[in-house]
């Protein structure tokens, strides 16, 4: 296996058995061709796709046609591919929310925080501290709109970074973030949970006011901030458990801590910055965050184990382990490839 395909998400067959590698590779034309025909039978059983169905054909295509490629646009397509099944999934879980929001879920974690926080959800302790009140904001409120929204660019940049500087370490984040990600949105379907900003508007718990809604309010920006008042024709409002605004941060904490050292500073207080804000924002529970950092560790750990076996397979026995972790500790979290670039 070379280094192209070290690390990289399931999706990309390279890592699959050599065999079906190289049978899309020697079949690619009939194989699509059966895909598209296949599909074409299918359309016409059961009439016009829906934008999700259409985004999975599309992704499946894509990797029909760029699986197995090591080099040139095609490597490019399948490395980033794992952003498409993201967006994919995110949009299967928001064409069901309005079905979702009937049996959305509120009392286990309001209890959870009540019961830990002394009897009041640290959202609400911390909008009466703030002084939060609906329709008007402080400067603080701005910079936890500029926090949130940081969940959408902060990890596909250290994403591209890694990408020009360390192939494995991008495909390793490649495979983690895909993974909790669809982990996140499995649970959205099994089990919708209201977050504190739509608790409040049912009832469930004292009022609170969305800060990211009202931010974008105030800068007179309707269509934007409609999407975030709980329409869930444009946005799913019960996608809050786990919390993948939680996860992602701490998914990099966990990724990148052995290959950093002044760097550990900046990612423990982003994590501490994120969970702040979602807290504050009336975004989260922080049962919604600790499950989100659950769902993180678990699929950390997970992988791991898979890239441990897979890439020293002696390292069931306890010097090889051992051997394994020291290079995690110097900073040669691959075993072979270190991060060269200096961390920003």
């Amino acid at each position: 296996m070379t280094d192209d395909t070290f690390g990289s998400p399931t999706l990309d067959l390279a890592t699959a058995p050599a065999a079906l590698a190289d049978l899309l590779v020697r079949r690619r034309v009939p194989i699509i061709a059966g895909y598209v025909v296949v599909t074409v039978l299918a359309r016409a059983a059961i009439g016009d796709l829906d934008r999700p169905a259409v985004l999975w054909w599309l992704v499946g295509l894509t990797a029909l046609s760029c699986a197995g490629a090591t080099h040139g646009p095609r490597r490019f397509i399948m490395d980033w591919l794992p952003l498409a099944v993201i967006a994919a999934g995110y949009d299967t879980v928001r064409a069901q929310a309005p079905d979702l929001l009937g049996r959305a879920i509120v009392r286990p974690q309001l209890r959870f925080d009540e019961d830990v926080f002394g009897g009041t959800a640290p959202t609400v302790q911390l909008q009466r501290w703030l002084d939060v009140k609906p329709d008007q904001v402080h400067w603080w409120d701005y910079v936890a709109w500029i926090a949130y929204l940081s969940h959408f660019f902060v990890t596909l940049t250290v994403a591209a970074f890694l990408y020009v500087k360390n192939r494995a370490l991008f495909k390793r984040l490649a495979a983690l973030i895909t993974t909790v990600s669809v982990a996140g949105f499995v649970t959205y379907f099994i089990i919708p949970a209201e977050p504190p900003w739509l608790a409040s508007r049912h009832g469930a718990l004292p009022p609170t006011s969305r800060v990211v809604h009202d931010i974008w309010t105030t800068l007179d920006l309707p269509s934007v901030a409609k999407v975030f008042n709980g329409d869930a024709k444009l946005a799913n409002p019960v996608a809050a458990l786990p919390s993948l605004h939680a996860a992602w941060p701490f998914m990099l904490l966990l990724l990148l801590w052995p290959v950093l050292r002044r760097g550990r500073v900046v990612l423990l207080g982003y994590n501490a910055l994120m969970v702040f804000v979602l807290v504050y924002g009336a975004e989260h529970y922080v049962s919604d965050i600790l499950l989100g950092w659950l769902y993180a560790t678990v699929v950390f750990l997970a992988w791991n184990r898979y890239w441990v076996h897979r890439d020293h397979p002696a390292a069931g026995s306890q010097r090889a382990r051992g051997r394994w972790l020291a290079t995690r500790r110097d900073g040669d979290v691959s075993g072979r490839v270190r991060l060269r670039a200096r961390t920003p």
